[in-house]
């Protein structure tokens, strides 16, 4: 399990209308009304398996505007050992958005859900497992025009091994998702990069 700060920033468009978005931690965390993320790996020799999932309910307000949104994002992988220092990875995150636009000045109310999956590909590189401090990089790539036109992400963590079976993790990420459909009244776009530290417990067994 793991919490991250999250800040926002980009362009959303629901129902034909168009809002920046440029949302700090600090807004978000007034805003948040849920959040739940966690990641999970398991492995047998070269080959292994993993999931991320990440969930946040947000409110926000812009230019008189209400700006509402669950994002959901859950990732599945399978993954490869290149080496003792990389793996390769390929798999599918599932997003899903559900969006509201509200402006009582301008006089709409507007909502628009939607769920796509992009296909993925990345590298996770990491130091040895017998070091007390422990580096990792997870990289992906993704999209391609089948969900997003295009996503990507980089997220590097520092983790103090206390025990074998228990460690504190730290770090940073950047998530981006550039995604659009439908046209006039229909068109949704979700162009926004959330990024933000995070922290949390690795637990192994």
């Amino acid at each position: 399990p793991y919490f991250m700060g999250a800040a926002m920033s980009g362009t959303t468009t629901v129902r034909g209308r168009e809002v920046n978005v440029d949302v700090s931690a600090s807004d978000i965390f007034s805003n948040l009304q849920f959040g739940a993320m966690g990641l999970v790996v398991a492995r047998k020799g070269k080959w292994g398996l993993g999931g991320d999932a990440i969930w946040m309910a947000l409110g926000s307000t812009v230019r008189n505007t209400n700006v509402d949104f669950n994002q959901g994002a859950f990732a599945f992988y399978g993954l490869r050992r290149l080496g003792a220092a990389a793996d390769l990875t390929a798999g599918m995150r599932v997003n899903t958005l559900q969006g509201q636009l509200k402006s009582n000045t301008l006089g709409f109310d507007v909502s628009q859900d939607k769920t796509w999956v992009d296909p993925l590909v990345g590298l996770i590189l990491h130091s040895s497992g017998e070091h007390r401090v422990q580096l990792k990089v997870y990289t992906e790539i993704g999209g391609f025009g089948a969900g997003s036109d295009f996503t990507w992400q980089v997220f590097p963590t520092v983790g103090f091994k206390f025990t074998d079976h228990f460690s504190l993790e730290g770090g940073y990420r950047w998530l981006d998702l550039d995604y659009e459909t439908g046209d006039g009244n229909d068109r949704f776009v979700y162009d926004v990069l959330t990024q933000g530290p995070v922290g949390g417990l690795a637990f192994r067994f």
